[in-house]
């Protein structure tokens, strides 16, 4: 009696280890389902004017290009049918596409400044939704990140212009290889120049050489445009002075990284 008495007490123990067992699998198992990696979202805006060029800085007539590019947060693969929204600060809500942007793929939305867009700061978040992921992006809190609306009138339109009389322009060396190196955060020339001088009417060669970070040349008002490292050919038709930045966004430093360029007759 005894001895049947002790089986019975071993295999119900043995009973309730194994439905312990299946317990715990069954646990591991349920959590495993509910782990959902988040989406990984990046992006940046451009301008249609003058190209596709990155940009931060928008005035009435001009469109703010949000793309962006969504990862699967597991499998790390672009998604290309989630639903991806632009939220501005202003309450308003955009829908954004995929589909090509320039030689990629992209999550595209295009918003159009008017008269009518107040100016100041436009604060802008994306978020994508994906199945059970989810993901939420949100420009960098530094000037060069953030969004501003501004008026024609202090629009930073390049135009022709009086050069400074810092140098005499009778007399300056101009040079059409113009060679610009840059590094965190700065641009010159080979010999530490930040101010190049090119005849008008005449083919200018660009060169950009990155020491340092990933950078880009943009010369405002000349249409001339370079996102990495090589050349670019143009001839400026009028003499003025133009803005060189930096056309890609390279961190806490990236509106620091200007030069000029002097065009003379």
């Amino acid at each position: 009696m005894k001895r049947t008495k002790s089986i019975i007490i071993s295999l119900f123990a043995a009973t309730m280890i194994l439905n312990a067992c299946n317990n715990d699998e069954s646990g591991k198992k349920e959590a495993e389902e509910k782990t959902v990696g988040a989406l990984v979202i990046t992006g940046d805006t451009v301008t249609e004017q003058g190209g596709c060029v990155l940009a931060s800085r928008f005035s009435p007539g001009d469109k703010i290009v949000f793309r962006n590019n969504v990862l699967d947060g597991i499998t790390n693969e672009q998604v290309a049918d989630a639903k991806v929204q632009v939220h501005l600060s202003t309450g308003e809500k955009l829908d954004m596409t995929y589909g090509k942007h320039g030689d990629d793929n992209f999550w595209v939305v295009a918003y159009p400044v008017t008269e009518d867009t107040p100016t100041g700061t436009l604060g802008y978040t994306v978020t994508a939704e994906y199945n059970d992921q989810k993901g939420e992006f949100k420009p960098f809190n530094v000037a060069p990140s953030l969004l501003t609306i501004v008026s024609d009138e202090v629009a930073q339109v390049p135009k022709e212009e009086p050069v400074s009389a810092e140098a005499d322009l009778s007399t300056v060396e101009t040079n059409q290889h113009v060679e610009i190196i840059s590094k965190n955060f700065d641009f010159h020339g080979p010999n530490g120049e930040k101010t190049f001088y090119v005849k008008a009417s005449e083919e200018v060669t660009l060169s950009l050489k990155s020491e340092e970070g990933m950078h880009g040349v943009n010369v405002e008002g000349l249409n001339v445009n370079l996102d990495k490292d090589g050349s670019v050919k143009f001839t400026p038709e009028k003499s003025g002075e133009f803005n060189i930045v930096c056309s890609v966004f390279c961190g806490a430093g990236h509106g620091d990284m200007t030069a000029k360029l002097v065009v003379v007759q």
